[in-house]
């Protein structure tokens, strides 16, 4: 087990859409990865730990605890028309909001 702070990425696509600091660091300084090679998808442990619908705006924030599958792969009961790339998988038992943009996103929508 272990814990991990993601943010998430908001793509034109159904492709994975979390990344750790260091990752999205790596991105930035150009160090030949690109950021969606190296995103995660996530995945809850059951039904009674999905995110909120207020999460998965841009920039948000959680710390999660679980661990990564060992293959590349998608979340269970993942479905797309679009066929995005494999990727890390991350299958959480916990979780803990550190930031929301949830509001940002209503309030920028009322102007």
């Amino acid at each position: 087990m272990q814990t991990i702070e993601l943010h998430y990425i908001t793509w034109a696509c159904e492709c994975a859409n979390w990344a750790t600091v260091s990752d999205i660091a790596k991105y930035y300084d150009n160090v030949g990865d690109t950021l969606a090679d190296l995103s995660i998808f996530i995945e809850p442990a059951d039904t009674s730990i999905i995110l909120p619908d207020t999460i998965c705006y841009n920039g948000d924030i959680v710390r999660f605890t679980g661990q990564f599958y060992m293959d590349k792969g998608y979340p269970k009961n993942f479905k797309s028309d679009q066929r995005p790339e494999k990727a890390s998988v991350f299958r959480y038992t916990e979780y803990k909001i550190i930031k929301s943009n949830h509001r940002e996103f209503i309030n920028d929508k009322d102007k």
